[in-house]
């Protein structure tokens, strides 16, 4: 499609655009179901990979206001957004939280809302990064592979463990929040980048039925440095 200026979303970077011409450059839409999280490791990985030439320096990534904490909502958030058609991609970082009873009430979301999600993404040629049980099986995945399902509480405790075992033990965090927050995310991992492609790439059958355990955020990254 042809490019156009963004003007609608003061999150918005204009940066110099060196020797790429206008047809060699893509820009990119995402909205996330994670506040913190999501946008933080794809804000560092659009970082680093231009840094090192991966992905063009006159690409433009946005991250689309957060609102809402559920895969239909996250999605409205991304069609809210004023000039989402001047973008080339439209993505959504979702998960697949199957609802869950805790000690502190319900969490996860419903089916329908899933499938509420998946289907109006495909009306509106949105691409879906979803993993299921949750974000943190990307971040997993970047220590180790795994093929078995596992329980949204369990990988992100897993998560929270390899996440410390690069820290000192005056960095180390404490609790999955603490994680969650974490603006240096990426810069943690970005030396792992590959093993996590191989892993992710290697359960592609569950991400296309959005199986337990899968990620689509292999295919976001694909799209951002190929």
């Amino acid at each position: 499609m042809g490019r156009k200026k963004h003007t609608s979303l003061k999150t918005f970077s204009h940066e110099k655009r060196k020797s790429e011409t206008k047809d060699e450059l893509k820009s990119y839409l995402i909205a996330c179901e994670g506040e913190c999280t999501e946008p933080n490791y794809i804000n560092g990985l659009v970082k680093h990979q231009k840094s090192i030439q991966k992905i063009a320096i006159g690409t433009e990534v946005v991250i689309a206001p957060h609102g809402a904490t559920d895969p239909y909502g996250v999605l409205l958030d991304l069609l809210n957004v004023p000039d989402k058609d001047c973008f080339d991609e439209l993505w959504i970082v979702i998960d697949r939280d199957e609802v869950e009873l805790k000690t502190k009430g319900f969490g996860g979301h419903t089916e329908k809302n899933f499938n509420k999600a998946i289907k109006e993404c495909t009306k509106n040629n949105v691409h879906v990064a979803c993993s299921n049980p949750c974000f943190e099986l990307w971040l997993v995945l970047h220590f180790e592979y795994r093929d078995t399902a596992c329980t949204r509480d369990d990988i992100q405790k897993k998560a929270l463990e390899k996440i410390n075992s690069l820290l000192t033990d005056k960095q180390k965090i404490k609790c999955v929040d603490e994680l969650k927050a974490m603006d240096n995310i990426y810069d943690l991992l970005k030396d792992k980048l590959p093993s996590a492609l191989k892993y992710s790439a290697k359960i592609k059958i569950n991400e296309e039925k959005k199986e337990n355990p899968s990620t689509g955020m292999f295919n976001l990254v694909k799209s951002l440095i190929e």
